[in-house]
C-alpha cells in the first residue's frame, strides 16, 4: 500500500520542486535583463549614446548580441535639454531569447524583457 501511495505522490512532488527550479531560473534572468536596462538607460541620461548605453548593458551582464530599444518622452528626441529648459525620461526596453538551463521541463527558451525609465537631468 505504501509502494502504490509512494507512486502516486513522486510525480507531483517532482513537478513541483522541477517548478520551482525553473521559476527561480527564470526570475533571476528577468532580475538581470532589469539591472541591464537600468544600466543603458543611466548611461543614455549621462552620455546621451546608444552605442555607450548598450556597453553599459553588455557589461552589467547582457549577451553581446541584446536587442536593445531606446524611446524618450514624447516631444524630446534625445536626453538633451528642451528649449523651455526642461527635460524629458529615457525609456529603455531589452528583449532577448532565453535559454532554460536547470530543468528545462517547461521548456528551453523563453522571450525575457527588462525595461527601465530614468530622468534626463541634463549632466
Amino acid at each position: 500500500m505504501a509502494t502504490v501511495e509512494f507512486a502516486l505522490i513522486v510525480p507531483l512532488l517532482l513537478l513541483l520542486v522541477c517548478g520551482v527550479i525553473d521559476f527561480g531560473e527564470r526570475y533571476k534572468t528577468a532580475a538581470v535583463y532589469n539591472n541591464a536596462a537600468f544600466a543603458a538607460a543611466r548611461s543614455m541620461t549621462i552620455e546621451n549614446s546608444v552605442t555607450k548605453a548598450k556597453t553599459a548593458a553588455v557589461n552589467a551582464g547582457m549577451p553581446s548580441t541584446l536587442a536593445l530599444v531606446v524611446t524618450y518622452t514624447p516631444g524630446y528626441s534625445s536626453c538633451a535639454q528642451a528649449g523651455d529648459g526642461s527635460f524629458g525620461n529615457v525609456t529603455v526596453k531589452i528583449t532577448n531569447p532565453a535559454k532554460s538551463t536547470a530543468t528545462k521541463f517547461f521548456g528551453t527558451t523563453y522571450s525575457v524583457t527588462g525595461k527601465a525609465v530614468a530622468r534626463c537631468s541634463g549632466t
